[in-house]
This record gives structure tokens, sequence and C-alpha cells, in this order.
């Protein structure tokens, strides 16, 4: 009866231990598949709060992980602008242009719309959309 005890009790340790790791290692891993997955979007819109579109009408923003940059082209592929970015791990909040943001989305359920909201008003700053928008 002792030897079953103990048993139980190390499954049960050692699922609480595993437990911990897993939670710790999926946010690690989420800032690394939200900026997979939002780089091979072309975002259509990129609206900010005051309701200006950064991206040209018939063009798209696209995220390059290799720089670093979201790139702005018009409809016929010319760059027009970039903005800095980076998604911070172990949160969900990406530093654009030099200022940390709360994301909003949660991607596994969607992946239409990335808003980044202001930490300490709690409104949306920018909303990249897959969509044209107006």
């Amino acid at each position: 009866m002792k030897t079953t005890t103990k048993i139980i009790l190390m499954t049960m340790v050692t699922s609480v231990l595993f437990l911990m790791a897993c939670s710790r290692t999926k946010d690690a891993i989420g800032a690394d598949s939200i900026e997979n997955l939002v780089s091979v979007i072309e975002w259509k819109s990129v609206i900010t709060a005051d309701g200006t579109d950064l991206v040209p009408f018939g063009g798209y923003a696209k995220f390059k992980k290799n720089d670093h940059q979201i790139h702005y082209y018009e409809a016929g592929g010319t760059q027009v602008k970039t903005d800095s970015y980076a998604f911070n791990n172990g949160s969900k909040r990406m530093t654009w242009n030099g200022v940390e943001y709360e994301i909003q989305e949660n991607f596994a359920a969607s992946s239409k719309t990335l808003t980044l909201i202001d930490p300490t008003t709690k409104k949306a700053v920018v909303i990249f959309f897959r969509e044209r928008q107006g």
C-alpha cells in the first residue's frame, strides 16, 4: 500500500511540474507563433486611432521577420515606408515604432485583425486588417 501511495504522489508531483513548465513554454512559443502568423499575411489596411489608413489604396503592409520592419507598399508594389516592430516573448505585447502595446486578439481563434491597445488607456491605437477598410 505504501508503494502505491508513493507512486501516485510522485506521479502527481511530476504532473504539476510538467504543467508549470508547459505554461511558461507556451508563452514563449506564443510570441514566435504570432510573429510567424502576421508575417505571412498581406495587411490591406492599417488604421490608426485618428482614422488614418497607413496603407495606400490598393497596396498592403507586410511584416518582415528578417529586419523587424513593417513594409508598406503601393498598388504597383513600390515600397513607400517602413515602421519598426518587435514581439515581446512571454506576453501578448508588441513594440511598434519604439512604443510597447498590448495585443488584443487571441490568434488561435482569428487572424483577421491585429489590434494594438495602449496599456494605460486600454484604447485601440492601431488596427491591422486583412481586408481593405473604407
